[in-house]
C-alpha cells in the first residue's frame, strides 16, 4: 500500500459557535481589549483565536483507503505546512510504517518546529495514519493498541461557563442528574480583576458545590489566565470546595511555576493541553509540575507520540486524561490503562433553547459520528479505524474561504 495524496481543509472558528464569546478568563485576559470577563466583549477571543479553527487532513492511497485526521488552532499554518512540508515527504510512502515517517516530519520541520503549528501538522498525518491502519485490518484503532481496557469509558462534563448564577446552577444540576460524576467549571477572572475577581471565582465554584452536593466532583479551568502568586491565594480560597483538579494555572512555559503552584496547592494541579511531544510532557513529569496529564492528541505529535507520553507518565504514576472527548482520544483511553476518563461536552438545555430562538452552530460536528455520553459514560467506538466519518456537508459549510 502506497500513500497517493494528502489534502487539507481549513475549518473555520464559526464551527465553534458562541462559546467562544461566553465570559471566563484566558491567557490573554490581562489586556482589556481580549478580556471579556463580564460578559460585554463577545469579540474579545475571535480577536485572538484566528479565522481557523481547525484543519482536517484527509491521506489517500493506492488500495482505496482514506484517513482522517486534523490539527487544532494555528490559524490554518497547519495546512501550509502539510501542503508544503509534509506532503513531499510522505506521498509515495508506505502508511503502514508510522515510526518512521512520524521521525522523518519531525526531524524535516525541526527548523521551525518542535512546538506549535508544525506538530499539530504531523499530529493531523499521524491519525489519518492510524485511521487508515484501522481501516486496513478492519478493527477499531484501540484493538490494535492491544484490545480494550475498559468495558466503557467515564466521561465528565466539560462546559459550565459563569454565564450567570441560575444557569451556572441549573447546568450543573443537569449533569449531575444526567449521571456525569465529575464536571468541569470555567474561571471568570484572574489578577488583573483584584480581590473582588477572585470573590466571584469563588462563588462559581461555591454555587457549583452547592448545587450538586459533596458526591460529585468537580474541577476548574484557569486556562493559563494567571500567576504563580495568584494561584496560590485563589486556590487556598477554594479549599473548602474539595476540588477535583484545577487546570492550567500559568502559562505551559512557566513550568518552574507551574510545579510552585503544585506544592501548595491544596488540590491536584492539572496542564499538558499546549504542550508538545513526549519532551515537552518529559519536562512536567521530571519536575512534578503536575498531578494529572492532559496531552491532545490533536496537538501533541498524534497517537504514535501520545502513546509515549502515556507511557512516561505511568512511569511516574501520573494518570492522563486527555484534552477534549474526540474519538481518538477515545481510542487511546480504552486502549491505555492510565487513563481512566474523557473529557466530553454536553450542551446544556438553557442553550438548546436558546438556539431555538437565533442561529447557532456549536452542535453542528465536523465529523459524522461525534461522542456521545449516557449515564456519564461513553461507549467503546464501534466504527473501524479511528471512527472518523466526516460530515461532508458540515465541513463544506465551515470550510474557511
Amino acid at each position: 500500500m502506497e500513500i497517493t495524496d494528502i489534502s487539507a481543509t481549513e475549518v473555520s472558528t464559526e464551527s465553534w459557535g458562541e462559546f467562544v464569546e461566553f465570559p471566563l478568563v484566558t491567557v490573554m485576559s490581562q489586556y482589556d481589549e481580549y478580556n471579556n470577563a463580564d460578559g460585554d466583549n463577545e469579540q474579545a477571543r475571535r480577536k485572538w483565536m484566528g479565522p481557523v479553527g481547525d484543519v482536517v487532513v484527509e491521506v489517500e492511497t493506492d488500495a482505496g483507503v482514506t484517513g482522517v485526521g486534523h490539527g487544532n488552532w494555528a490559524t490554518g499554518a497547519i495546512a501550509t505546512i502539510v501542503d508544503e512540508t509534509l506532503s513531499k515527504l510522505v506521498v509515495g510512502e508506505d502508511p503502514q510504517e508510522r515510526e518512521r515517517l512520524w521521525d522523518i516530519m519531525y526531524r524535516a520541520t525541526i527548523p521551525f518546529g518542535r512546538k506549535g503549528a508544525a506538530i499539530e501538522a504531523i499530529s493531523a498525518v499521524d491519525c489519518a495514519l492510524w485511521d487508515i491502519a484501522g481501516k486496513e485490518a478492519g478493527k477499531p484503532v484501540y484493538e490494535l493498541l492491544g484490545g480494550p481496557t475498559k468495558d466503557e469509558i467515564p466521561a465528565y462534563a466539560s462546559n459550565l461557563h459563569p454565564v450567570d448564577t441560575e444557569t451556572l446552577e441549573r447546568e450543573a444540576q443537569e449533569y449531575a442528574d444526567a449521571g456525569f460524576e465529575t464536571m468541569k467549571l470555567r474561571f471568570r477572572h484572574g489578577p488583573e480583576a483584584g480581590r473582588r475577581g477572585m470573590k466571584e471565582n469563588e462563588e462559581i465554584v461555591k454555587t457549583v458545590r452547592d448545587a450538586v452536593g459533596d458526591e460529585i466532583g468537580i474541577a476548574g479551568d484557569a486556562y493559563m489566565g494567571w500567576t504563580v502568586r495568584y494561584a496560590k491565594k485563589m486556590l487556598d480560597r477554594l479549599e473548602p470546595y474539595d476540588m477535583e483538579w484545577v487546570e492550567e494555572p500559568v502559562i505551559p512555559d512557566d513550568i518552574d511555576g507551574y510545579a510552585a503552584v503544585r506544592e501548595a496547592a491544596p488540590m491536584p494541579i492539572s496542564g499538558g493541553e499546549h504542550e508538545f511531544t513526549r519532551w515537552g510532557h518529559e519536562d512536567l513529569l521530571e519536575r512534578d509540575a503536575v498531578d494529572i496529564l492532559q496531552p491532545d492528541v490533536h496537538r501533541c505529535g498524534g497517537l504514535t507520540e501520545l502513546l509515549k507520553i502515556d507511557a512516561l507518565a505511568s512511569t511516574h504514576d501520573v494518570p492522563v486524561v486527555p484534552h477534549s472527548g474526540t474519538n481518538p482520544h477515545l481510542h487511546f483511553i480504552a486502549g491505555s490503562t492510565n487513563a481512566p476518563m474523557a473529557e466530553y461536552f454536553p450542551i446544556p438545555e438553557w442553550y438548546t433553547e436558546q438556539r431555538e430562538e437565533k442561529e447557532s452552530t456549536y452542535a453542528d460536528a465536523i465529523y459524522a459520528n461525534p461522542p456521545n455520553a449516557e449515564d456519564g459514560v461513553i461507549q467503546l467506538p464501534d466504527g473501524v479505524g479511528l471512527s472518523s466519518e466526516l460530515n461532508r456537508e458540515a465541513l463544506d459549510h465551515f470550510a474557511h474561504e
